[in-house]
C-alpha cells in the first residue's frame, strides 16, 4: 500500500515537473508553431498584416489604387461589428491590369489550393 502511494506520487511530481519544464522551455513550447517562411498547418490560418506600399510597388501601381481595387478602405477604421468582408481578388486584378495569381503573389496570399 504503502508502495502505490510512493509511485503515485513520483509520478505526480514527475508530470509537474515535465509540464514546468515545457512551459518554460522555448524550444518545447515553440516545436509546433510555423518558422519563418513556412506555412501554417491546414487546420489554423495566419492572419498577417499585408504591406500594401510594397504590393503595389510590385505591381507598379500606388497604393491608393491597389485599395481602392480591393475595397479596402484608405484609412481603415474599425466596423463596429468587427466584420471584415473578403476582398473579390479576380475583380480587383481585372481593374489593375494584371492577373489574380500576379495579385496574390504582390500581397503575399497563398494560392488556393484546386477544389475537388
Amino acid at each position: 500500500m504503502i508502495i502505490r502511494q510512493f509511485l503515485a506520487l513520483a509520478a505526480i511530481s514527475l508530470t509537474l515537473a515535465a509540464c514546468g519544464q515545457a512551459g518554460s522551455n522555448p524550444n518545447l513550447t515553440a516545436q509546433n508553431s510555423p518558422q519563418a517562411g513556412e506555412q501554417p498547418s491546414q487546420g489554423r490560418r495566419s492572419h498577417r498584416q499585408i504591406d500594401f506600399t510594397a504590393a503595389a510597388q510590385k505591381l507598379g501601381v500606388t497604393e491608393a489604387k491597389l485599395k481602392e481595387a480591393l475595397g479596402v478602405p484608405t484609412n481603415p477604421t474599425n466596423s463596429p461589428d468587427g466584420e471584415r468582408r473578403r476582398p473579390d481578388l479576380k475583380a480587383a486584378a481585372t481593374k489593375l491590369g494584371v492577373t489574380e495569381e500576379k495579385l496574390r503573389e504582390a500581397l503575399g496570399i497563398p494560392a488556393r489550393p484546386p477544389s475537388n
